[in-house]
């Protein structure tokens, strides 16, 4: 074979290759990009099926922790919990246990809600059993639990003193419209 047939042979080879390697490159590029659009493609599905899940567990979750607020509110708590004849220091270790156990009761529903309202939730339980302490500690250990509901009923009805179970309720349903 001569030198001039094999320059005759890569005329036709070189162009070849160069168009190979081109069309190669090109097939490559589209098909990748294809991917890529049917993986975000379906991404965007995976997010719009988890948002339909998680939505309705979400607002369960917040509806829950409304629940909560409102039992442990310290004008239906007082009146829920207190039963006839018992002496402060009873009434104080009671309404601390109801909280607490409400609490408890919903701790798992943290997981679903904005991480400033759980700490809102949480701020508002030890304030109420603040308060709770506070009042209880200045009566003496005969008193009757009703002075203990009274001295908290008159504190915050008297100083227009803002209820902590009131002000995390508001700005859970606050975080709630957030959602829409």
């Amino acid at each position: 074979m001569e030198f001039s047939d094999i320059l005759e042979m890569l005329k036709y080879v070189v162009p070849s290759l160069v168009t190979l390697g081109g069309v190669y490159l090109i097939v490559t590029t589209f098909i990748g990009d294809e991917n890529e659009r049917r993986k975000m493609e379906l991404n965007k599905t995976l997010v719009f099926e988890q948002r339909k899940v998680a939505l309705p567990l979400r607002l369960q979750a917040y509806e829950r922790i409304i629940v909560f607020l409102e039992r442990i509110h310290p004008f239906s708590l007082l009146s829920r919990v207190y039963q006839p004849n018992m002496l402060v220091t009873e009434f104080q270790l009671e309404l601390i246990k109801t909280i607490r156990i409400e609490f408890e009761y919903n701790l798992s529903q943290q997981i679903y809600i904005n991480s400033d309202s759980w700490q809102m939730i949480a701020t508002a339980k030890e304030e109420t059993i603040k308060v709770i302490n506070l009042f209880a500690s200045k009566m003496p250990d005969d008193a009757d639990g009703s002075e203990l509901s009274k001295a908290i009923f008159s504190y915050y009805m008297e100083t227009r003193q803002e209820i902590p179970v009131q002000v995390a309720i508001n700005f859970v349903k606050d975080d709630v419209k957030s959602l829409f």
